[in-house]
């Protein structure tokens, strides 16, 4: 077998930036790949002119996710799927000074120097860590906002996708089998630190989680043995696969539940890729 080395990457190229594909996308008129973001809001297709119409190329994505690059500040080399997430914390790149009226900027490590350096005072101050809570309180600030990009526990820029769930575009770290192995971007199964943001962000009581489609799920009652997780959507078909009759809703106490829910269930077991979620 061919190794990612051995691949030509100008068969992984984007027609429109000339550069390696980021999260591709291929044509369905004359199968040829391009960035998303390149045919964002792009009608006709660049190449032969008809009606544009693309769907998600996992392979690829995969493919270029394993293809090794160099980050632009630190020179490290990473592979592409993890390139991004590296970036958000990358010490050498470039930020300023998080306190007001300072213009210091520079690296992320001169950055923390200079903190300690020009602002240990302030920093460690009693009433810099008030007016620090005052913020994180207050509702105006990022960390309160339901809808603005936010940094995930990994150090990942997330964002809200069609589903409603934070996606941080990384690899996925739950060993899902139902998705592509990637955070989002737009649905799907998130990574751990991104469903903590969907529970946080959401303020959802213990107890109550989010599925793969963005919809708030919670236990019933017990019913054939066990208590399942229910959506209350009214998604369900009158007699299910396994010959169960139901009222057409996915709980909301008891009887058989939907598809996404039982995805939901089975990560949230003892074992799943959620159970650290589940409070004892």
């Amino acid at each position: 077998m061919a190794s990612l080395a051995s691949v030509d990457d100008s068969h992984l190229t984007c027609a429109i930036c000339l550069d390696i594909v980021d999260d591709a996308v291929e044509t369905c008129c004359c199968h040829q790949l391009f960035c998303e973001l390149c045919v964002k809001g792009v009608s006709t297709c660049p190449l032969c002119r008809k009606n544009l119409v693309t769907s998600v190329s996992y392979v690829i994505r995969r493919m270029v996710g394993n293809i090794e690059k160099p980050c632009e500040y630190c020179k490290i080399t990473f592979k592409r799927a993890n390139l991004k997430s590296h970036i958000e914390v990358c010490i050498k790149k470039p930020t300023g000074c998080i306190l007001d009226g300072c213009d210091f900027n520079g690296t992320r490590e001169a950055t923390l120097n200079h903190l300690i350096t020009s602002h240990g005072k302030e920093l460690t101050s009693q009433n810099y860590k008030i007016v620090s809570q005052q913020n994180f309180n207050d509702s105006s600030s990022t960390s309160a906002d339901m809808i603005c990009r936010k940094t995930n526990s990994f150090g990942r820029s997330a964002r809200l996708g069609e589903t409603g769930k934070y996606y941080c575009t990384g690899p996925l770290d739950t060993g899902c089998r139902c998705c592509n192995a990637f955070c989002g971007p737009t649905n799907g199964c998130n990574c751990t630190a991104c469903f903590s943001l969907d529970l946080t962000s959401r303020k959802l009581p213990p107890g109550y989680f989010v599925n793969n489609h963005g919809y708030t799920v919670r236990k019933g009652e017990f019913w054939q043995g066990q208590r399942r997780y229910y959506c209350g959507r009214k998604v369900m078909p009158l007699v299910t696969r396994n010959g169960s009759q139901t009222d057409g809703w996915c709980g909301d106490d008891d009887g058989d539940n939907c598809d996404r829910c039982k995805i939901i269930q089975s990560q949230l077991e003892v074992g799943g890729c959620y159970s650290e979620f589940i409070q004892s």
